[in-house]
Parts: structure tokens; sequence; C-alpha cells
């Protein structure tokens, strides 16, 4: 998980100055989709979820980085996110088949 964070953190200082925040948050939660999507299989939830609000923290970070003045606190950020959702959590993946008899 520590290697795909850091990731993030790299994509996240290369784009931060390209395009508004809306631009760059759809491009985040797209890369957030395609990581549920590879390691959204069973018992993996609570990880992905962990790893999710990492990422969140990551581009908090560096969306305020653009300039010298704040673009969000927490509770902005909260907001924004709740106007902007990022991708639910969910098993895209059954590694285990329950049989009932």
């Amino acid at each position: 998980m520590r290697a795909k964070l850091k990731n993030v953190k790299v994509w996240a200082k290369s784009v931060r100055h390209k395009g508004d925040s809306k631009e760059i948050w759809r491009a985040f939660c797209k890369k957030l989709q395609g990581h549920i999507q590879y390691y959204g299989v069973s018992h993996n939830t609570e990880r992905v979820s962990t790893f999710i609000h990492h990422a969140k923290g990551i581009m908090l970070y560096w969306l305020n980085r653009r300039s010298q003045k704040k673009s969000f606190n927490w509770g902005a950020f909260t907001c924004f996110i709740e106007m902007n959702p990022v991708p639910k959590v969910k098993i895209y993946h059954q590694l285990f088949q329950t049989h009932s008899q």
C-alpha cells in the first residue's frame, strides 16, 4: 500500500497546477475507481477504504500547495468531497464461494 500511496503523491504533485480543482479531482476519482476495481476482492474492503482515506489526505495536501493561500481546510475539503464524491468501495471479485446446502 505504501508504494501505491507514493504513486498517488507523485501524481498529485505533478498535476496540481494542470487545471482547476474539479478537473484534477475527476482524474483522481478515475484513478481511485481503477484501484477499487483491481483490489476490490473478498476480505479486502477495509484496506481499500484505508487507501482511499490516505489518498484523499494526500490530495488535500497537494491541492493546498497550489499557491501561498490554502485552497481548503478539512471542513471545506469535506464539503468539496460531498459535492464531488469518490467512488464507493465494492467487491468486484469474489475469491471465495459460499456453498449452501
